[in-house]
């Protein structure tokens, strides 16, 4: 139970850092590539959890295609038509904007 650890168990929790939040609905939480986490429910909800590829995990995501062997979709995101990166006219959107 990651939200009730031991020390012994897991030493190394104690260097870890830990963030808490509140998600209220329409609220969107982003969690980088790679970086472990948990979610406790407060009350009975609905969830959504996607997995996509951009900038922070973009490596991370080829490095997991090659060693699953999953070839095919480590030649869709490294052939010219895949944009890597940021547009610079990027701006902040909610969740009822792009769906």
């Amino acid at each position: 139970d990651v939200f009730r650890s031991s020390e012994l168990e897991h030493p190394l929790f104690k260097y870890a850092e830990e963030y808490h939040a509140i998600q209220e609905p329409g609220d969107l939480i982003f969690i980088p590539g790679g970086n472990p986490h948990a979610v406790r429910n407060l009350e009975d909800i609905h969830g959504m959890s996607m997995n996509f590829v951009d900038p922070s995990n973009y490596w991370l995501y080829l490095l997991t295609q090659v060693q699953g062997e999953s070839y095919r979709a480590f030649e869709l995101f490294t052939t010219e038509e895949f944009r890597q990166g940021l547009k610079t006219t990027q701006e902040t959107v909610t969740l009822g904007q792009w769906t």
